[in-house]
């Protein structure tokens, strides 16, 4: 079994194989990959050598048919089947897995584990292949017989959700393949919105490129903050970024922006309210001297959350983040019995946690 990256790269190098299966949630990697696959082997007869079917209404044997099929206007030809036979963990109505199957469906999926096998051992001979099959299911039982002849004689990748650093080196290879690259704390930016889908990140990342377009190679995370359409937990950080820095013009800004892009105000708070207790978490694990390479699990963040949390924490001494929890504390109170609302709350907030900043140096990472 590969990874989507190794794949990925076998293909840019030319080495091309007869039957490919792709598994797993993360859709967007599937496309990817039967697009560079098919852009590698096709070239300029992708539009004619390619063809997507859904594997829910064709058997094994109907597959190689088409496989064997002459294209009228590409010799080559790229078959992708969607959601193959016997592949996919069949559920139950409740949502559950259904456990077993009936002796005809278990002949069939013998059938085409046969078949496939026969095909896989004719045409993984070393030479480019005149056709290539290409096989998608989300959820699959790997005890399968015809799971296991595929894992073993075909190229197999798990196409999961990425995260952390896998995420951050995804966007980073995806800012190249158009022509730019993207600097750490701008991937950054990205990795901390809520919004992990790769379609949506993909087409930000095209926005920025067109944004700098041929004259900057580089996308920054200025030009991030300028474009990127906004994520809660995101701004959240730059808003206490402004106030550790002792900026409540820029942090009153940030949340004049939130609140008219009708962020809720009350999630805004509690947003604020998990944040200050992370930072003084983070604060703390400093005086006592725990290692930043175990900042991340302890606080139960991601790595990337856990660096920017120690980066902030460092620009407050200890004291003034109790005080700035106690004051969050006080301020709950009064939204709850309606002696202040949410947005005034809000405000006076960012004021009161501004004027508790001293001039005290904070300790260096």
């Amino acid at each position: 079994m590969l990874s989507y990256q190794a794949l990925f790269k076998e293909v840019t190098e030319g080495n091309i194989s007869p039957v490919y299966f792709f598994f797993g949630e993360e859709k967007y990697l599937q496309e990817e990959l039967i697009k560079h696959i098919g852009q590698a082997y096709l070239g300029f007869d992708y539009d004619f050598g390619f063809e997507k079917l859904d594997g829910q209404l064709l058997d094994f044997e109907e597959i190689f048919e088409r496989l064997d099929e002459d294209g009228l206007f590409s010799k080559r030809r790229l078959l992708v089947i969607d959601e193959v036979p016997f592949l996919n963990v069949s559920r139950k109505a409740d949502g559950t897995d259904a456990k077993g199957s009936d002796d005809s469906t278990v002949v069939k999926e013998k059938e085409a584990a046969e078949l496939l096998d026969k095909y896989l051992t004719v045409h993984n001979k070393g030479r480019e292949p005149s056709s290539i099959l290409v096989l998608l299911a989300t959820r699959v039982d790997r005890r399968k017989k015809i799971f296991k002849v595929i894992d073993r004689k075909a190229v197999v990748v798990e196409c999961s959700p990425l995260k952390g650093e896998a995420l951050a080196d995804w966007i980073r290879k995806r800012a190249e393949r158009l022509g730019k690259k993207i600097e750490r704390t701008a991937v950054e930016r990205l990795l901390m919105a809520g919004d992990h889908n790769l379609h949506y990140l993909s087409t930000e990342l095209e926005k920025y490129s067109a944004y700098i377009g041929d004259k900057e190679n580089f996308i920054s995370s200025e030009v991030v903050d300028l474009l990127f359409s906004g994520d809660l937990m995101a701004d959240v950080f730059k808003l206490a970024d402004a106030l550790a820095e002792r900026n409540l013009f820029k942090a009153d800004n940030l949340l004049q922006l939130l609140l008219s892009r009708r962020e809720k105000p009350l999630l805004i708070f509690f947003m604020l309210v998990r944040h200050y207790r992370l930072l003084l978490n983070a604060r703390c694990f400093m005086d006592e001297g725990l290692p930043p390479a175990q900042f991340a699990s302890t606080l139960a963040v991601q790595p990337f959350v856990a660096r920017k949390l120690r980066e902030q924490a460092a620009l407050y001494d200890r004291g003034t983040l109790e005080e700035a929890l106690i004051i969050l504390q006080k301020t709950d109170l009064q939204i709850k019995t309606g002696r202040l609302e949410p947005e005034h709350a809000l405000s006076l907030l960012l004021s009161r946690i501004d004027c508790l900043q001293t001039s005290t140096k904070s300790s260096t990472i």
